[in-house]
């Protein structure tokens, strides 16, 4: 299982190749990496979470299923504990960098990563379960993510960045699941058509999340210095990142009565290497953007081998 794993990640890794190229050939650069990012946040994802969620949930189905924004939860909050715990023994050059170690540890790689992977191993239904899980991700981003990379003060403005567009797209899809369940007949005839019509639009536009993701993140990673990666507090990221916090998390995951499904969704994200959306964040929040951009190319790169070893190991 490894072999075939680490075949089909290291494909998935070759978008992220094709955005370093780009940014070597200077077909992109940094201020149009930077509004891609944001088109493809505000934009791309959202159109992803509302045809996954619509498509292949309920009502029943999303009661059923509240395991999962409950274990991206647990995942984040583990992360979080651990860096706090292992930053006391750590020596930081200023509060900058450990907050930025807080948060690496804390979020990580929870949708844009794991969702070709998930479509690779469990289909468009896995699809959908991944992006019902980032409502626990997306809430710990802006709750204890915001909290890390502020050297754990809280912000008056951070309650509003949860009106996010991702989140505004699961509410909606929530909606309008609700809509179709309680009221059927509504939902036939020409309004029919003319949702149907919307959706498959809305179905092409949200397929272009992933390429547009990885193309971007291997952008930001052409211009690192390579001494940036390879210092002691890189190290310190990679083994709590990719070793210890999925380990952790992954215990808790199968110590709680969760459904197998579930937990092996969950455990796809527990794996995951350090948020691409740390850079930004960084300098949303006047953060270490250079140390967040070494941590996502290095966690990144050590991944390729750490997923397809815990996936092996993990998934049932």
């Amino acid at each position: 299982m490894f072999i075939k794993l680490f075949i089909r990640i290291l494909a998935i890794f070759g978008m992220i190749a094709a955005g370093t190229l780009a940014k070597r050939l200077n077909m992109l650069t940094k201020e149009t990496a930077s509004q891609m990012s944001r088109i493809n946040t505000n934009f791309f994802y959202p159109a992803l979470i509302f045809t996954s969620l619509v498509s292949n949930f309920s009502l029943k189905g999303l009661a059923e299923n509240w395991v999962l924004p409950l274990g991206t939860l647990i995942i984040m909050s583990s992360g979080y504990i651990i860096g706090n715990i292992f930053s006391r023994f750590i020596a930081f050059t200023d509060e900058r960098e450990k907050g930025q170690f807080l948060f690496q540890c804390a979020i990580n790689n929870y949708s844009f990563l794991p969702l070709p992977i998930v479509l690779m191993l469990y289909g468009n239904t896995g699809v959908a379960q991944l992006i019902f899980s980032t409502l626990g991700s997306e809430l710990s981003v802006w709750t204890i993510g915001v909290f890390a990379i502020t050297g754990n003060r809280f912000r008056k403005d951070s309650v509003k960045n949860l009106l996010s567009a991702p989140m505004v797209s699961i509410v909606l899809s929530v909606i309008v699941i609700a809509i179709k369940d309680s009221c059927p007949y509504y939902y036939s005839g020409i309004i029919k058509d003319i949702g149907t019509s919307f959706f498959s639009v809305m179905d092409i536009f949200g397929k272009g999340t992933v390429p547009i993701a990885m193309f971007i993140a291997g952008s930001r990673m052409a211009d690192l210095n390579p001494h940036d990666l390879f210092t002691k507090l890189q190290g310190y990221v990679v083994s709590l990142r990719l070793l210890l916090i999925p380990a952790i998390s992954a215990a808790i995951l199968y110590i709680l009565p969760f459904p197998c499904e579930a937990r092996n969704i969950l455990c796809i994200v527990a794996v995951m290497p350090s948020a691409i959306a740390s850079v930004v964040l960084s300098e949303v929040y006047h953060s270490d953007t250079e140390f967040a951009a070494a941590s996502v190319l290095t966690t990144h790169l050590f991944s390729l081998l750490t997923i397809p070893l815990w996936l092996s190991f993990l998934l049932r």
